[in-house]
């Protein structure tokens, strides 16, 4: 069942009838192996067992005799979760998935109201958490421009075959660029995270209601996009909202809250490593289906905004969170103009001591 349900929130197959069922055309497909097809060259006729064949030709009967029988056909299948006996339809799960969504919404909320009343500034930690999904959408920029390049792999929209070279090459090149490039732009957002100042507890609460009320927004743009995908983003709302009650417990607890949180992701990766066999490789495939386009560019974009959310809640955590400064406390030059000042500096000492060096050898 919970198979079944990633496969509602992630569609995802490596047969040929994912292809349609993904543009509205009913089709399945008949097989006797697992979640993943047999590797090339392994499915021989010396391989294959008369009593499976004849099993499967007696399915392929029974359902287009089914069909033939039926006064029209849908134009398209309706989502449910097969439980032997029984089944699930999709709009029960959606409801429920939903329903649970509701309790985090309405604490969120009341989170905001009562820092409101106690006239606790938003603002700033607002601002924090912009610059944070600055960052990420620069690093998405930079990975979708290097896609666009050719230099993660050409290739349809489609998941590519496991047992192909494509699938476990990585280019270290593009690798590099990605991360020197993100490094970069991490460093520009950095001038303005900073702790300039000591870091009060309402500065701090502040900061978590920003990012909570950040995912609310992402949990509602997920339930218009795919509400079953709701599944990877409740582990993270409902353990995250927990975060504000233990800000003075020991680190380790913290963490523990916070490490929670990522169980709706590992559950995408952990389908990839084990119902698909991509072991260690799972996280690299994933990347790919994004790199050819198979993710569409709306989840993207919500996933770039859960990321910035789960770095501000980090960073509170860890005691290094810092509410964006006033104009007062800003410095006189822009984190652009800084960063190249720090870069020219570096430069001019590092030639200076080499100059010493020679100096002092001569």
């Amino acid at each position: 069942a919970l198979g079944q349900l990633i496969d509602l929130a992630f569609p995802f197959s490596f047969y040929e009838q994912a292809s349609f069922v993904g543009r509205g055309v009913p089709a399945v497909t008949l097989t006797a192996a697992g979640e993943r097809p047999p590797k090339p060259g392994t499915d021989t006729l010396g391989a294959l067992a008369g009593q499976r064949i004849g099993q499967a030709g007696g399915a392929a009967e029974a359902i287009l005799g089914s069909l033939d029988e039926g006064v029209a056909l849908p134009g398209s299948t309706a989502t449910y979760v097969w439980l032997g006996p029984r089944i699930i339809r999709g709009w029960a799960i959606k409801l429920v998935l939903i329903a649970a969504l509701l309790p985090f919404l309405l604490a969120a909320v009341d989170l905001f109201a009562r820092c409101r009343r106690r006239r606790i500034p938003l603002a700033p930690a607002l601002r924090s958490y912009r610059s944070r999904l600055a960052f990420w959408l620069w690093a998405g920029a930079v990975f979708g421009a290097l896609a666009l390049l050719g230099v993660w792999g050409d290739g349809a929209a489609r998941p590519p075959s496991p047992d192909t070279e494509f699938a476990g090459d990585r280019p270290l090149l593009a690798l590099g660029i990605l991360a020197s490039l993100s490094l970069a732009g991490w460093f520009v957002a950095r001038e303005r995270l900073l702790p300039r100042r000591p870091v009060s507890a309402e500065d701090e609460l502040a900061g978590q209601t920003a990012a909570l009320l950040a995912l609310g927004v992402v949990a509602l743009l997920t339930v218009a996009t795919n509400p079953f995908a709701l599944i990877f983003v409740l582990p993270s709302l409902h353990a995250w909202l927990w975060l504000p009650q233990v800000r003075y417990r020991p680190i380790w607890l913290r963490a523990t809250v916070l490490a929670a949180g990522l169980i709706g992701p590992l559950l995408l990766i952990g389908s990839f490593a084990w119902r698909f066999g991509l072991g260690a490789n799972a996280p690299w495939y994933v990347v790919q289906l994004v790199a050819l386009g198979y993710v569409p560019l709306p989840s993207i974009a919500i996933g770039l905004a859960w990321l910035a959310a789960a770095g501000q809640l980090a960073a509170v955590s860890a005691g290094r969170y810092a509410p964006y400064p006033g104009a007062r406390e800003r410095p006189p030059r822009g984190p652009i103009r800084e960063l190249v000042r720090r870069l020219l500096l570096l430069f001019l000492s590092r030639s200076r001591d080499r100059q010493l060096k020679r100096a002092v050898g001569s």
